[in-house]
């Protein structure tokens, strides 16, 4: 059994471990592997509740440094944010130290990775609060990927990670542990096949933060003077307040162009609680025509802000050069809202995006290693634009091609787009998605266990005070 101390010096080095493998890219696999394995020595703690804590104080001090931005948009609402995202590492530390406890060594590791599998996609994709950030497949360095990661997705790969760092920790055989501390995490890396492209694109977009329209002109102005040969503009969310403006949709004219920009669409039936017109936060295509040939809304708005109605479809665009896949923003963290895109057949993934500046630069880094996740993943190119930085555009392989700095009000980002062949759709979909439930069950016999026993601890103590008074 592990002390408290120890169990203290777990959760630091977990959580060392996860950070430094968000910096330091070439050993990010190894890193994350070593992270879990610290949390799967805590199934040694001397009790179940013990080892929940753990994991909880072990995520914490991965999500607090890196989400403290949050402090700044829900002041210490924040708390409870930062508690619902540690729960679920709590939830595996000591539920795994039950099977630990009754099952032994191997029943630990065999069920180690379906029970993260089905936590991280529950928390991820389907309970109120997902979030998916700071996962273990989001920590992997997205260019340096091999064909093993593209297949598994995030939630496979993260599975995978899981099984290396338990069967580390918890394996008597000290050439097993090497082998899996050292040889399961290299599997991600090599064989990344090489994508090409009878199509290209140059796609063009303007930074800008809720600029007005005389600014977003003069920037797409000086954009297409830079970049004449452009065949797409991008203007990020929220450009508008409404749909695009007439003087836009006659710039697109007068120029030939196309442009993709962030808007609102008022749909004139709908109306919000408070009985005011209500709206789908949305991303237009208006062609060279000056006609909206597109439009495809947001379909997972941020919970608790003004952030219009959840989209009712998901939608590519069937765009000159092949058909075009739009998530907005926020709806690039989630596999449920992407999968459908790639289901139809998208060759490129466009993600306009606001990202306001007083959230921090910190953020706008978090949030930028996501697009090229998505890249690998799918095997399309991923464009976001982002209204205040960090831009990227970035090929199939998870290459970025060009980048915007933060805040960068007005910089132009450009680049030619090879456009895939088509999508892939990773495999760890139907199996994350089936392992919640195993996994749920796995938890409430767990916690009944750990009742049942502490009854059973109650009821042994008692009876050991009474023998003495009954001698007397």
């Amino acid at each position: 059994m592990i002390p408290r101390l120890p169990l203290l010096l777990l959760m630091a080095v977990s959580a060392l471990l996860y950070h430094a493998a968000l910096w330091v890219e070439p050993a990010a696999p190894w890193l994350v592997a070593g992270s879990a394995a610290a949390l799967a020595a805590m199934v040694r703690a001397k009790t179940a509740r013990r080892a929940f804590y753990a994991g909880i104080g072990a995520s914490l001090l991965v999500v607090v440094p890196h989400l403290w931005f949050l402090t700044g948009i829900f002041s210490a609402v924040a708390v409870p944010l930062w508690l619902s995202l540690a729960l679920w590492t709590g939830l595996f530390c000591g539920t795994l130290h039950v099977v630990h406890r009754k099952g032994g060594m191997g029943w630990t590791i065999a069920l180690a990775p379906m029970l993260w599998m089905g936590l991280e996609y529950y928390r991820s994709e389907v309970w109120l609060l997902r979030f998916s950030w700071l996962s273990p497949g989001f920590a992997m360095p997205a260019e340096k990927m091999g064909w093993l990661f593209q297949s598994l997705g995030v939630y496979g790969s993260g599975a995978l990670l899981v099984l290396a760092g338990t069967a580390l920790a918890l394996s008597r055989k000290p050439l097993w542990a090497a082998a899996a501390g050292l040889l399961v995490p290299a599997l991600l890396l090599p064989g990344q096949p090489r994508v090409t492209s009878e199509t290209s694109v140059r796609m063009t977009g303007v930074q800008y933060e809720q600029g007005s329209s005389g600014q977003l002109m003069d920037g797409l102005e000086a954009a297409r003077q830079a970049y004449p040969d452009t065949q797409l503009f991008l203007l990020p969310e929220y450009s508008f307040d409404g749909p695009v403006p007439a003087e836009f949709r006659d710039w697109c004219r007068e120029h030939r162009c196309w442009l993709l920009a962030g808007g609102k669409h008022y749909p004139a039936t709908l109306k919000n609680k408070a009985g005011e017109p209500a709206y789908y936060n949305t991303a237009f295509v208006i062609g060279p025509e000056g006609t909206e040939v597109h439009r495809q809304a947001k379909s997972q708005p941020i919970q608790f802000f003004d952030d219009g109605l959840p989209a009712p479809s998901q939608e590519v665009w069937d765009s000159p050069w092949g058909k075009l896949g739009i998530c907005i923003c926020y709806d690039q963290n989630y596999a449920t809202i992407i999968d459908p895109l790639a289901a139809g057949g998208m060759r490129a993934l466009l993600i306009p995006t606001l990202d306001l500046q007083a959230w921090g630069a910190h953020q706008h880094w978090l949030a930028g290693r996501l697009a090229g996740i998505r890249a690998v993943e799918y095997g399309v190119p991923a464009v976001r634009l982002a209204s205040s930085g960090i831009s990227q555009f970035i090929d199939a392989q998870g290459r970025v091609l060009a980048s915007g700095s933060m805040p960068g009000q007005g910089e132009i980002v450009s680049a030619i787009i090879p456009l895939s062949a088509g999508p892939r759709r990773p495999w760890d979909r139907l199996p994350a998605k089936a392992a919640m439930l195993p996994a749920g069950l796995l938890i409430l016999w767990a916690l009944t266990v750990s009742f049942v026993d502490e009854r059973r601890r109650l009821a042994q103590r008692t009876k050991c005070k009474a023998k003495p008074l009954q001698s007397r």
